[in-house]
């Protein structure tokens, strides 16, 4: 890509609306990533699985300590 403000595109949105299972934007953002920058690529795909999976993750972390604040214990399933 050769965006050099946001070199990566859509792809971070895609990720995080993935992360968050928000289809509509998913579609969306997907959409627009094609339009502007053309086929969605392995490497894109890749980018956004592993993003939405930090995304997650951060969230999780953040969930567990805000938890831990409010002395709440979390159960993982």
């Amino acid at each position: 890509m050769s965006n050099l403000k946001h070199p990566n595109g859509y792809l971070p949105k895609i990720a995080y609306h993935m992360a968050s299972d928000n289809q509509e934007s998913i579609a969306h953002f997907f959409e627009r990533q094609v339009k502007t920058y053309g086929p969605i690529t392995a490497e894109d795909m890749s980018f956004i699985s592993n993003e939405s999976a930090r995304i997650q993750r951060m969230w999780r972390q953040e969930e567990s300590e805000f938890n831990a604040h409010l002395n709440i214990q979390s159960y993982n399933l």
